[in-house]
């Protein structure tokens, strides 16, 4: 049932098998390698576990090596994904060790459907192939999404939901291999398959609980367009306001200039009172906002900040090319610009006034690509996802953001540091 008497056969099984594992946690990971290495590093690795399975079950057995896989070649395999992955250690352990879970199951599901059948090496080999190709199918096609995402929008908790695959695989081999195999053992079998039912459960509790930081995401992703809208509108009163106070003390101004255009008139001093009217006329020419964009949210966003860079002494170089309809939601978007301004501004704060300078772009064709940068003074390290880090407690919020829209947009972006310039760059 297991072909353990046929080495390269056994070899040759338990490389797609590991071949199909790896497929499957690469369904759910980013790389920050190309394509190439990763190939590179993955052969490497199939050939470590080639020859290092061949001489386990050649000299111990394969029951030995039923006991001791999750050492020689789970453990190896988690560590080369990690170290080539994104992810942070916890994330990357509750990932991969479930990947391993369900190959797991999948692996022992095929050998018992194949001892049902009475099947050979040949129908072994297709069967799981099959398998595997349908799962990382599936996976890609389902999972590898909304996985991402709630990885990237869940910060804690992680270390504790690391631990529950890794307990759970745990007991699946002990089920599986002692205290012989499970194919020599058929009550075992009933118990792992129940044990797959409790499994299920729990992962069914995990993802509510992802789910429900998914939902927090978003509720406050809501509550950050509110308070942007909200500051907006505050800013419309605020300019309402003042704008109705000058129209005030204009009205009052207006009444003594009449009567003393009038008074000049009566006297005949009637080139004075025209150079007088005309004189006035030039006080009350109002200057006509500038339009950055024809989204009213967008422009106004632009405004508060343009206006509050222009209080802290900074100059401003802006090329702005706005399409009249957006690829994202206006408000969403309109908090990236918010947060980038934002921090943009708090950096040049702490420069001398000449220094100050912000540069912002934005071009709409073939693509809409907004750019900001600004002089940075000191060193900026980057994380794995290639973001700015903080030295300074809570801060980085407004960068976090930026990233979540980034992925939720499956918008590219890049922060960089070139002469002296911190820059970032978003392409829709």
């Amino acid at each position: 049932m297991l072909f353990e008497d046929n080495i390269p056969y056994s070899t040759l099984k338990t490389l797609l098998i590991v071949l199909g594992t790896l497929g499957m946690m690469c369904t759910t990971t980013r790389f920050k390698y190309s394509a190439k290495r990763v190939a590179l590093h993955f052969f490497l690795y199939l050939s470590y576990v080639a020859a290092s399975s061949a001489a386990i079950i050649f000299f111990l057995g394969y029951p030995v090596f039923l006991r001791v896989f999750l050492f020689t070649i789970s453990v190896p395999a988690i560590v080369l994904v990690f170290k080539m992955a994104k992810d942070q250690p916890a994330k990357a352990v509750f990932n991969y060790m479930t990947q391993i879970l369900i190959s797991a199951y999948a692996a022992a599901t095929t050998t018992l459907i194949n001892a049902a059948i009475s099947g050979n090496e040949l129908t072994d080999f297709f069967m799981r192939l099959t398998f595997y190709v349908l799962i990382i199918l599936l996976e890609y096609r389902f999972l590898r999404r909304p996985f991402l995402w709630f990885t990237n929008v869940t910060d804690s908790g992680w270390l504790i939901l690391a631990l529950i695959p890794c307990s759970l695989i745990a007991y699946a081999v002990m089920l599986a291999s002692y205290p012989v195999p499970y194919t020599q053992n058929p009550p075992n079998i009933v118990y792992i398959y129940l044990f797959s039912a409790v499994i299920a459960v729990i992962y069914f509790s995990v993802f509510q609980y992802l789910a429900m930081q998914y939902r927090l995401q978003i509720t406050k992703q809501d509550l950050e367009l509110m308070e942007v809208q909200v500051n907006r509108l505050k800013d419309k009163l605020s300019a309402d306001a003042i704008a109705a106070e000058k129209s005030r003390i204009d009205r009052h101004d207006t009444r003594h200039i009449l009567c003393t255009a009038a008074s000049l008139l009566e006297e005949g001093k009637t080139a004075d009172a025209l150079d007088y009217i005309s004189q006035s006329i030039r006080q009350f020419q109002t200057h006509t906002p500038v339009r950055y964009c024809q989204d009213v949210i967008i422009n106004a966003t632009l405004s508060s900040y343009f206006a509050q860079a222009k209080e802290a002494g900074i100059t401003l170089e802006t090329r702005l090319q706005f399409s009249d309809t957006l690829p994202v939601d206006s408000g969403e978007f309109a908090i990236v610009i918010a947060n980038a301004l934002e921090n943009a501004i708090n950096a040049c704060r702490l420069l001398p006034k000449e220094k100050r300078r912000i540069a912002v772009r934005c071009i709409c064709t073939p693509k809409l690509m907004f750019e900001i940068s600004n002089p940075c003074s000191e060193p900026v390290a980057f994380s794995a996802d290639g973001l700015p880090l903080s030295k300074e407690h809570g801060h980085g919020i407004g960068t976090r953001s930026i990233f979540t829209f980034c992925n939720k947009y499956h918008a590219l972006y890049d922060f960089s540091v070139s002469n002296g310039q911190f820059v970032l760059r978003i392409v829709l």
